[in-house]
């Protein structure tokens, strides 16, 4: 399978997000994505450069390799858990989707974005020889539910606001992104999820410890905890080493962030939305950056000065193209 990239990074990320997901927007100001995107190749060794953390008390180094799709596997074997990352070169938004490899199934947590890179998560998932338990979809965003079109024969499940948003804008997201980046890069079709509550579930022996979260990147999204092997899986709520999509309220958000790090002795693997797997110091990280551009948001008053702020903060971080979603918003042409 060739590796995938969009041409044009920052209509990927604004489409990737969603068009009405900016809740520090102006209401006055909107963004078009482009009426097409090339699709073109990415070398593999251009995949996201962020270091994965070695977290205390986990059983062996992370192994890290990357397929010939241009997705990075960041596998964790914990003893009789083994988790697998797979996380999209920073071209096409640097997402990641993960596994948690039981005795006997598979759980997987979200889907990809672009249908290649769907497909061959799924084709990674069949390659470890364990039957697809069951799907969770984080939140509503379309790059983590359009690709559920390669677990269409399996159970999937999202909390039931998420589930709700999904079915609603799901036709809407496929007409519009597969007019944006074409039909072959693009799912035909989405999967409807079945609701889930927040609670434990017991899976293969396995416990997992599902919370809603509101107010973050997301105005709901799903946090998994594996209370029994140290491993969180917090959605787009984290974002390790790449420029953040600041599609939520600073406050909030930060809120949110201060109570996963207040359980991070507890959980040392934070398994995020975008970038590669992290170690608890990504949650300072995230704080200091809504910090950073908070401030920046009170001291200039244009979009570039804005951007380049941020860029000049965070010299190692990629994506910046997430930074061009929200400038529409926060910058408002003038009419």
């Amino acid at each position: 399978m060739r590796a995938l990239s969009l041409v044009l990074l920052a209509a990927l990320a604004f489409a990737a997000c969603g068009s009405d997901d900016v809740e520090n927007a102006s209401d006055s100001s909107t963004t078009e994505a482009p009426a097409a995107v090339e699709v073109a190749e990415v070398p593999a060794e251009e995949v996201a450069e962020a270091p994965v953390e070695e977290a205390a008390g986990v059983a062996g180094e992370p192994v890290v390799s990357v397929r010939e799709s241009g997705l990075t596997v960041t596998v964790q074997d914990l003893g009789d858990v083994v988790l697998h990352s797979l996380t999209a070169t920073e071209p096409v938004f640097a997402n990641s989707t993960h596994l948690v490899e039981t005795e006997n199934s598979l759980v997987v947590f979200d889907t990809q974005f672009l249908l290649p890179n769907a497909m061959d998560m799924r084709a990674y998932a069949d390659e470890i020889g364990k039957p697809i338990d069951r799907v969770f979809i984080t939140h509503e965003h379309p790059d983590h539910f359009l690709g559920s079109e390669a677990f269409a024969d399996v159970p999937i499940f999202a909390l039931a606001d998420v589930a709700e948003k999904i079915i609603a804008s799901g036709d809407a997201e496929i007409a519009e992104k597969q007019a944006d980046f074409g039909a072959e890069a693009i799912a035909g079709t989405f999967v409807a999820p079945e609701v889930v509550e927040p609670g434990i579930v017991e899976i293969d022996g396995v416990t997992f410890d599902l919370a809603e979260v509101v107010g973050a990147e997301a105005e709901s999204q799903l946090v998994v905890r594996l209370p029994d092997h140290g491993a969180v899986v917090v959605g787009d709520i984290v974002y390790n080493s790449v420029h953040m999509v600041l599609a939520g309220p600073f406050d909030t958000w930060t809120a949110a962030l201060e109570v996963l790090a207040s359980t991070s002795d507890e959980y040392p693997i934070v398994l995020a939305g975008h970038g590669l797997p992290a170690g608890p110091n990504v949650y300072d990280e995230n704080i200091e950056y809504l910090a950073v551009a908070g401030e920046l948001l009170g001291t200039v008053d244009n979009g570039a000065d804005f951007k380049q702020g941020l860029v000049d903060a965070y010299p190692s971080y990629g994506m910046d193209a997430a930074i061009d979603l929200v400038l529409g918003f926060f910058f408002p042409p003038a009419e």
